[in-house]
């Protein structure tokens, strides 16, 4: 239900409620192989299947504080609730999940000083029950290579190779691995699993301020300038994931307080043919501690009118990230990731787009730029500050750790078709730009061939393409 409750002196006072509820089941049958442990690799899985319960009940209100006076052309606060109950019920065994309680809510607030200038800001939580399958997954089984898990094979030599750092050299050695142990055997157990009754939600807060800029000048009658400026903070508690085999152990060996690294609690070692093989591995679905974010959002964009030849804008919509920050597993210590490979301190999108004066034809230019990354520091931690990496192959080298800011630019034209047609012809990847390449042996950052395996970072080429859209 929504609608106005009364009229104060700066406008209508509004309020809208409501409530919902939902029912979720999931019903995942492997093949009769699979659950029979018949498959390549001694691989089983399980039924998954469970349901889960939600209720929720919500309101918002919007209260008009000032309006149309000196310095208050309007002045309003907003407020949002919901309460939400979940209850998840797994069908292998009846076993129960409720997260009851879990009240999010948003507060906000506007004020437009006048015509041109306008301030805003909220803060809000938010959460996120697990999802069935990360709850209810059923153990499935498989098998990993111990060298494409174990970082501890043939420590010493990989070390002299400069395929492993002297952090995770060091701490094979303290576990009591032998520095020629092979690797050679029966295969690791991989055992991925759901955390009913152990998963918690995520939650999270997010603080965002900031302010619009939109001026008109009376000597540029026919442009309309936009300007807007955001800080955001956003901190995420209790993330759900998978972390997977090699990141587990590869994680562990790694860590700067091996001792008391819990990533270490997920794996044993002790396998009967070979005893310094790894034997089992835990890949359940976990909370991981926190993650937190913040930044600066600028947007800008400027129209102008060209009378007989159209219009023609500008866009810009700018990040500047200013922190990026993980804590893996409580105990674990924090990393930042701000500036690295993947996690750039700066990305940036800018278009062009021309108008004709019917508005049936429009030509469209774009780049998207990312910024310049560099995990030179991870690299030095690891490396015990040597910039350099020396081998009984290579020789000493120092790896390629950077990459710099790389622009990909797009470009289209679109042509209405009468009223219902319009089909739109464009470029991608103008300048076929590959991805920043990396060195691969001894490099920090994760990569697909030479080159950096991160979202950011189109794989496809130069391509042309066409889009054809129909009103009926």
């Amino acid at each position: 239900m929504s609608g106005k409750l009364l009229d104060l002196p700066a406008g209508p006072l509004s309020l809208a409620t409501g409530v919902t509820a939902r029912l979720d089941r999931i019903n995942d049958i492997p093949g009769e192989i699979t659950r029979a442990g018949n498959a390549w690799g001694t691989s089983t899985s399980g039924i998954t299947a469970g349901k889960s319960e939600t209720a929720e009940a919500f309101a918002e209100v919007r209260v008009p504080i000032l309006a149309d006076t000196n310095f208050f052309k309007d002045l309003s606060l907003s407020a949002a609730g919901r309460a939400t109950n979940v209850k998840a019920t797994r069908a292998l065994d009846g076993l129960s999940a409720s997260d009851n309680g879990n009240f999010t809510y948003k507060v906000g607030a506007n004020w437009a000083v006048n015509d041109w200038v306008r301030f805003r800001g909220s803060y809000g939580t938010s959460f996120r029950a697990p999802a069935l399958f990360e709850q209810f997954l059923t153990d499935e089984t498989s098998s990993a290579a111990q060298r494409s898990i174990d970082p501890c094979i043939r420590w010493a030599g990989n070390l002299a190779l400069g395929r492993i750092t002297q952090r995770t050299a060091d701490n094979c050695a303290a576990d009591g691995i032998p520095s020629t142990h092979p690797g050679t055997g029966v295969s690791a157990n991989v055992t991925a699993s759901g955390g009913v009754g152990i998963l918690k939600s995520e939650t999270s807060k997010a603080l965002v301020v900031g302010t619009v800029f939109t001026p008109r000048f009376g000597f540029l009658p026919d442009t309309r300038i936009n300007l807007s400026v955001d800080y955001f903070e956003i901190s995420v508690s209790d993330e759900i994931t998978q972390l997977g085999a090699g990141n587990i152990l590869r994680g562990c060996y790694g860590s700067l307080d091996f001792a008391n690294e819990p990533l270490c609690d997920l794996f044993t070692r002790g396998q009967t043919a070979a005893p310094f093989n790894v034997a089992n591995v835990k890949d359940k679905f976990i909370n991981i501690a926190s993650q937190r974010n913040s930044g600066i959002d600028v947007a800008a964009n400027i129209r102008q009118d060209l009378g007989n030849l159209g219009s023609i804008s500008l866009t810009a919509d700018m990040t500047w990230q200013l922190k990026d920050d993980l804590v893996l597993l409580p105990g674990s210590p924090g990393t930042s990731t701000n500036g690295e490979a993947g996690s750039p301190k700066w990305v940036g999108d800018f278009r062009i787009n021309w108008q004709s004066p019917s508005s049936q034809t429009s030509l469209f230019y774009g780049i998207n730029v990312i910024g310049a990354t560099s995990n030179e520091k991870d690299f030095l931690d690891s490396n015990g500050g040597n910039p350099c990496i020396t081998s009984s192959i290579y020789g000493t080298y120092c790896p390629k750790v950077t990459t710099p800011m790389t622009f990909y630019h797009n470009l289209s034209l679109t042509q209405d078709i009468g009223e219902k047609f319009d089909i739109t012809i464009g470029m991608s990847n103008v300048f076929n730009t590959r991805p920043p390449r990396v060195s691969v042996i001894g490099s920090p950052i994760s990569t697909l061939g030479p080159v950096v395996a991160a979202s950011q970072y189109p794989f496809v080429g130069r391509r042309v393409f066409m889009n054809v859209s129909a009103k009926f």
